[in-house]
């Protein structure tokens, strides 16, 4: 009978890869949400241009994204993790 033995150093490194895991799904789903509401900006913008048979007067602005996550954020949501699991 064979088992696997899960070492503090294995434990973090998992909890990193859940950490940056996590972060960048949310970095993701906000990038995807804002790029779709910006794309529903641009079609409003050219059907009331259509409307008025003139080109679109303005072109919204592209959307602002948040900074991918760092490495500190990573920690940090590692550690946060790793507080919840050791909660008794």
């Amino acid at each position: 009978m064979s088992t696997t033995a899960t070492n503090g150093y294995t434990i973090r490194l998992d909890l990193l890869k859940m950490a940056k895991e996590m972060l960048e799904q949310d970095w993701h789903a906000q990038r995807d949400t804002a790029q779709q509401h910006w794309q529903q900006e641009v079609e409003l913008a050219k059907i009331k241009a259509h409307a008025k048979d003139s080109l679109i007067a303005t072109v919204p602005p592209a959307p602002t994204l948040r900074p991918f996550p760092t490495e500190i954020e990573i920690i940090t949501k590692a550690t946060a993790l790793n507080q919840f699991i050791n909660t008794k």
